[in-house]
């Protein structure tokens, strides 16, 4: 694989600098580019002046830099012509829908201490024929292996979960189940897991009592635990989601090791919803970052999932553009975490999915917005990386879309050790 010999390397002022304990992480925000050196190479990395091709500059350092230094030094110009991407490009925004998320219903039988969902008097329910059109309707919005994800309030409460989910399987759509597990008995497990391609079950603590506590339910540990059980009789995916808190951080990752074989994954607690009132529970950015270095052996489950190859610009999430959500009254929002009156984009009793989706205001606001028009990413190394993060989590805290994910800093912090991480694994410099 060569490049261009006359391609002329961008100036070294064109990068943000990280000292990463003896080595350096160099990043170029515009191109979306980083590589790592070594100490011994900054003098060569200083050669870069935006003008030179990558022969001249290794003349240069035949002429300037010390012969001990020469080859790690050339090997340094060597790989940043072959990877640095001559142009960069925006990850083009989706036009079809991924993921929709119903939320069956605002019945719960649980009490978690910190769910997001307001809890109020008025029970809702989404009709079954409704919910059929939904799906068909969204087939039409969909890309070619689109997914459903059913959640509440408690979507096992709802009395037709079952032949909904179904049907949406029969009509070529992965289905993933969100419960809390109170009500899978040895009666339904097996039509679950024949329905359902995964099962996401809430689960904070292996301690007992602390589980029940956090969950708001006795005995949620003994019914999730036999859950678990009964699904790993059939071939579904199980993933196991855990709530951090200041109450269950220290147990977290012992839920990995009585569960082996299932999948996991973990939220820090947001005030938002129930949670407000139990703020005392939850993490901020800087003290989250402090908890997760005692789990340096856990890092993976922390990490960002995606990181975008070089010169590709990731430029927001998927709000309203490759996701969508429906209420129990039939609301669409542009996600699930954005179930708000300024958010609405229609009805599905009113008009069909498809239509909302081509024709809603908000969602053509939301396909517009980019992580530059966030006032505290702009000047973000990592902004074209991250995407800006969650619109939702930027929303509820400061009651504007505009604003950064209030979990920013440690999103930023882990997205770094990420990318320093891979780059490790690849190699690129030379050095080990």
């Amino acid at each position: 694989m060569t490049r261009d010999k006359e391609i002329q390397l961008p100036p070294y002022t064109d990068f943000s600098v990280y000292n990463n304990g003896g080595d350096y992480f160099i990043i170029n925000p515009s191109k979306n580019f980083w590589f790592r050196l070594s100490r011994e190479q900054i003098p060569a990395f200083e050669l870069l002046d935006g003008k030179s091709t990558p022969d001249e500059l290794r003349d240069r350092i035949d002429s300037s830099i010390p012969e001990r230094l020469r080859d790690a030094s050339k090997k340094l110009i060597e790989d940043i012509a072959m990877y640095y991407p001559v142009e960069s490009r925006d990850i083009p925004k989706s036009n079809r829908v991924s993921t929709l998320y119903l939320v069956l219903t605002n019945a719960c039988n649980s009490r978690c201490l910190y769910c997001f969902r307001e809890r109020n008097n008025t029970i809702s329910i989404i009709d079954k024929k409704l919910l059929k059109n939904v799906i068909l309707s969204y087939k039409n919005i969909a890309v070619d292996t689109p997914s459903i994800v059913y959640t509440g309030g408690e979507p096992c409460l709802h009395p037709d979960l079952r032949e909904i989910a179904r049907f949406a399987h029969e009509n070529g759509i992965k289905n993933t189940l969100q419960t809390n597990g109170l009500l899978v008995n040895e009666d339904n497990a097996s039509l679950f897991a024949r329905i359902f391609d995964k099962i996401q079950i809430s689960f904070d603590s292996t301690q007992e009592e602390l589980n029940d506590w956090l969950r708001g339910k006795k005995g949620h540990f003994k019914a999730v635990s036999h859950a678990v059980e009964l699904f790993q009789r059939y071939d579904v995916k199980v993933k196991l989601a855990a709530t951090i808190t200041k109450k269950n951080f220290n147990d977290i990752f012992n839920i990995r090791k009585k569960f082996p074989g299932v999948d996991f994954q973990y939220t820090p607690m947001l005030q938002i919803g129930r949670g407000k009132k139990v703020s005392d529970l939850s993490f901020s950015p800087i003290e989250f970052l402090k908890v997760i270095d005692n789990f340096s052996c856990e890092m993976d489950a922390f990490y960002p999932k995606f990181i975008p190859e070089f010169g590709k610009k990731n430029t927001l999430c998927g709000a309203g553009t490759s996701v969508l959500s429906v209420d129990p009254d039939g609301d669409v929002f542009p996600c699930q975490m954005l179930h708000h009156p300024d958010f609405r984009c229609g009805n599905i009793k009113n008009d069909s999915l498809e239509s909302i989706y081509y024709s809603s205001q908000t969602i053509e606001k939301f396909r517009k917005f980019s992580v530059d028009m966030l006032d505290e990413c702009r000047e973000c190394d990592i902004r074209y990386v991250c995407g800006g993060g969650c619109i939702a989590n930027g929303f509820w805290e400061n009651n504007c879309v505009i604003k950064k994910d209030y979990y920013c800093e440690f999103n930023k912090e882990i997205t770094l050790r990420k990318m320093l991480n891979d780059f490790r694994k690849i190699n690129l410099s030379g050095n080990n």
